[in-house]
């Protein structure tokens, strides 16, 4: 637009001066006698005309590279560019490869960092797992199997078990607070510890009062965990419990589920704390039901009523309770993530089923 009202102006002044110039020749020829001063003012007249014809014609160029741009519906502002624009945007080029080699440089190192870490987490989860038993007890008497999917690489769910005598075999199912890093640190803490009580085991409640002393001596301030220890009499077909704050235990007895939870508070933050135990009565074709807080609890919306909830867990048990015990955990996992819609969990999942064949 400035362009547009340069050459109008421009215009204007050109007429003047063609008019001026025609005037003065006229003037030129009835007042002065003498040709020469006619002459004079003709050759400077048309000189003046040269710088206004010179920038007429810049203009006219300029007006139509700023036409050309608007058609592109572009703006360009056509400047001089001088030495210290061009200095200075050779120097910005220089500073952007010099940061741009610094950014791939912390890059590269980044991404060893994290392929170092993936590695580590490997090792951490194979070590994890190796603290799991590899083999559920499995004779004539009994049947089990278990699942153990950790939210992360390692989490923070555990259970073991040990063979007290031929007859008895002391079990347990823990969930520590969290999951990751450090809550997999304290399942090693606890392994050592459940190892080292139950040499000296006389019942499941005085085995949790035991290591509930233990943990937390050693355990970090405000982690804690809930568990669940269970001596299954083999031979007197009886199972001995302490829950400490775990889910309930089911137990499927024909065509009923039952829930126990007798015992006490979680395990690590009061000292001295005291729990009970039960003793049930099991018979043949009886199931026995552990798990963590992350089948039941998973929810796949943010609704807080919407989870998979236990009773879900009941029906997809009673409509497996003739199965064998590894049927049974395969099926509550397909229906488990089936409900999911096949997306992650938001914790660490595990369930164990332990069924007595005669």
């Amino acid at each position: 637009m400035k362009e547009k009202y340069n050459l109008i102006t421009l215009n204007f002044i050109s007429i003047v001066f063609l008019v001026l110039f025609l005037l003065l020749n006229i003037i030129s020829v009835f007042y002065y006698e003498n040709k020469f001063i006619f002459i004079l003012y003709s050759v400077l007249a048309l000189l003046s005309l040269v710088p206004i014809i010179i920038l007429y014609i810049k203009l006219m160029k300029k007006y139509k590279k700023s036409e050309e741009a608007k058609s592109e519906n572009k703006i360009y502002k056509f400047k001089k560019t001088d030495s210290t624009i061009i200095n200075d945007y050779q120097k910005a080029i220089i500073d952007l490869k010099e940061k741009n080699s610094y950014i791939l440089g912390r890059y590269n190192v980044l991404d060893k960092i994290k392929k170092q870490y993936k590695k580590d987490m490997a090792k951490a989860r194979k070590l994890q797992e190796n603290m799991m038993p590899k083999k559920m007890p499995n004779n004539k008497v009994i049947e089990s199997a278990s699942l153990y999917k950790p939210l992360e690489d390692i989490g923070g769910d555990f259970y073991d078990y040990i063979h007290l005598d031929d007859d008895r075999i002391l079990f347990i199912i823990s969930d520590i607070s969290g999951h990751g890093v450090e809550a997999a640190i304290i399942t090693a803490m606890l392994k050592t510890a459940f190892r080292n009580i139950a040499k000296s085991f006389k019942s499941p409640a005085s085995f949790i009062y035991d290591v509930n002393n233990y943990i937390i001596k050693i355990m970090p301030i405000n982690y804690y965990l809930t568990m669940i220890a269970a001596e299954i009499d083999l031979k007197n077909k009886t199972i001995k419990y302490s829950n400490a704050s775990h889910t309930p235990i089911l137990i499927i007895e024909n065509s009923e589920i039952k829930e126990y939870t007798k015992g006490g508070t979680i395990i690590g933050l009061f000292p001295q704390a005291y729990y009970e135990e039960e003793a049930i009565n099991i018979k043949k074709d009886d199931i026995l039901i552990f798990y963590t807080d992350g089948v039941i609890e998973a929810s796949r919306s943010k609704n807080k009523y919407d989870f998979y909830g236990i009773e879900r867990l009941k029906k997809i048990l009673l409509k497996n309770r003739n199965n064998k015990a590894q049927n049974i955990i395969s099926n509550i996992e397909k229906d488990f993530y089936d409900y999911l819609s096949y997306m992650s969990p938001d914790d660490d999942f595990t369930i164990i089923a332990f069924k007595i064949k005669i």
